[in-house]
């Protein structure tokens, strides 16, 4: 990436232990400017108007997540302050060394594709960087959908609901209901279902060029894109998913790598 002068960051306002008086240290020291700080409360104001070269993220995914809605399109560098850290690119010890190696030229950025995610027949789409969910909105009943890809059904399921997951999403809640975990650089997504009620469900993967649409036939659902608060989704209301053109941009410190990574956070 160009060299880095300006920098944003998000930070989550629960963190403690001086970890953003030490990022400020280590980026005045740098002569960085510091153009924005954002607290990821979910508040109003998002997206905000600054154009960083960087964005710093004080957090764990969660806030990566937020992070990606609050500053879209720009690279996001999270500082892994939270339980499981999968897109974090720098432990909490290595601020000083890690800030050094930002100035120097040292990371290494991945652009990860997002879902483009449309309810009905509304004209505007959404976009979630991890996951989609559609899930059963009484905890005690169970919703019938009917699923088709490409315009040619497939199968109707009565199950607690789906998640649609990207590569990156395939590490969260779509990996907890038995989905696979699919390499960072394929070109595809994972369509995973919740608790269905039947004696044989598979996980499907989809290509980049595929749409899935999940029809609610009976009961109301809800629908969250990354763990975002969710819309009620009505019966007879389709959720129509694809993979978009649009990437949420990751980067990480020296010594990274995706397989290592997944050995680090789940094995």
């Amino acid at each position: 990436m160009n060299e880095v002068r300006r920098v944003g960051i998000v930070r989550n306002p629960e963190v403690s232990g001086g970890y953003f008086e030490r990022l400020v240290a280590a980026l005045e020291k740098e002569k960085v400017e510091i153009e924005k700080v954002v607290e990821a409360d979910g508040g109003p104001g998002y997206p905000v108007d600054a154009d960083p070269d960087l964005v710093f993220v004080l957090g764990g995914d969660g806030t990566m997540l937020r992070a990606s809605r609050i500053f879209p399109g720009r690279v996001l560098l999270g500082v892994n302050l939270g339980k499981v850290g999968f897109m974090s690119g720098m432990l909490p010890e290595e601020i000083e060394s890690g800030v050094e190696q930002v100035t120097g030229g040292g990371l290494h950025i991945q652009d990860y594709r997002m879902l483009e995610v449309r309810v009905g027949d509304e004209a505007a789409t959404s976009l979630a960087a991890n996951d989609a969910v559609l899930v059963k909105q009484r905890t005690h009943q169970i919703i019938s959908v009917d699923v088709s890809v490409g315009g040619e059904e497939l199968f109707a399921f009565r199950c607690d609901g789906f998640i649609a997951a990207t590569p990156l999403g395939s590490t969260a809640y779509a990996l907890s209901a038995g989905g696979p975990i699919v390499s960072n650089d394929a070109q595809c997504y994972v369509l995973v279902p919740i608790a269905p009620h039947a004696l044989v469900s598979r996980p499907l993967v989809l290509g980049e060029k595929q749409t899935v649409e999940l029809r609610l036939v009976e009961r109301k659902a809800l629908l969250s894109l990354d763990g975002a608060e969710p819309r009620e989704i009505s019966p007879g209301e389709s959720v129509r998913v694809r993979l978009s053109r649009e990437s949420v941009r990751i980067a990480r410190t020296g010594g990274w790598t995706w397989w290592r990574a997944v050995r680090r956070t789940f094995l």
